[in-house]
């Protein structure tokens, strides 16, 4: 038998347990992790057509050594179907790059937060941020 994730240390565990009335997409740690690929050529790119990446471009920016091509390409789908990647056709391959963007994301879930957590009040938030900072730099 396995032990219950602590939702407080294990954020990904709280995010997928959240309120049904979150306005942010439901992301698993292997589709974070893509998108994090995605973010991350995008940053390093001047152009939209440079941004975008295979499904074996994503793989090779991953982390993970143990996952198959197609394992990334169907998390590439599931973004796709959440309307998270968009994809463009060249030649046999898929091209894919982000729609939502890492800086949506996070005031995305900082809303969520605030409502789930803390009611709206976002005071109690800005505390907890500013103990964190405190005590990372501490560490």
């Amino acid at each position: 038998m396995t032990r219950p994730t602590n939702p407080l240390t294990h954020p990904l565990h709280w995010l997928a347990g959240r309120s049904r009335n979150s306005r942010t997409p439901v992301l698993g740690e292997r589709e974070l992790a893509v998108m994090h690929a995605l973010w991350h050529a995008e940053s390093k790119s001047e152009g939209a057509e440079a941004a975008m990446l295979s499904a074996q471009q994503v793989l090779e920016r991953m982390t993970a050594p143990t996952l198959a091509l197609s394992t990334i390409q169907s998390t590439l789908e599931r973004l796709c179907r959440k309307s998270l990647v968009a994809r463009q056709k060249q030649a046999r391959a898929y091209l894919y790059r982000p729609l939502l963007q890492r800086q949506d994301l996070i005031s995305s879930l900082l809303h969520d937060i605030s409502q789930d957590i803390a009611g709206g009040d976002v005071a109690p938030m800005v505390s907890g941020f500013m103990d964190y900072l405190n005590t990372s730099r501490d560490d």
